[in-house]
């Protein structure tokens, strides 16, 4: 997991990952034109975002989630953020089994899990063992973000 922010992304770029680095700088020229909701694609199904508006959610109803084939850049772009963290263990059951089709399964909240607090302008990045629980809040709470999916395939490569 790693975690950003845009105002001191021109630093912290210089040590990411190339493929990283294209997507959110693909996500900053999107974000000047106030892209609707919605899908983009940057690199067809290898690298794309969705816009999308939601409530959030309290910690008592949000589940945790984890993918296999993309890794996830959470960017919030208005609104504040709580996501849940936690590295995948051992032994810990999936509430919902891996759909492959739709790229995730579900688990229940993580005991050590970490609360991540994302203000506008800053990222989350969650690769394939980090199980996390996005879009949680105050009630009432509307959040915007911008999720990057980056095919893992591009980082093995």
């Amino acid at each position: 997991m790693i975690l950003g922010s845009l105002s001191s992304w021109e630093e912290h770029s210089r040590y990411e990952n190339s493929v990283i680095v294209e997507a959110i700088e693909e996500l900053k020229v999107i974000l000047q034109h106030e892209p609707d909701l919605g899908r983009i694609e940057i690199r067809g199904n290898e690298i794309y975002v969705s816009i999308m508006a939601l409530e959030a959610k309290s910690l008592e109803e949000q589940v945790a989630e984890k993918h296999e084939a993309y890794i996830d850049v959470h960017y919030l772009i208005e609104g504040e953020e709580t996501i849940g963290w936690s590295p995948l263990q051992e032994g810990i059951e999936a509430t919902k089994p891996y759909d492959a089709e739709a790229d995730y399964a579900l688990y229940p909240p993580s005991s050590d899990e970490i609360l991540l607090t994302l203000k506008p302008g800053m990222f989350a990045v969650f690769f394939p063992h980090d199980v996390h629980r996005p879009g949680m809040g105050q009630p009432d709470m509307k959040i915007k973000k911008a999720v990057i999916k980056i095919h893992v395939g591009l980082l093995n490569s």
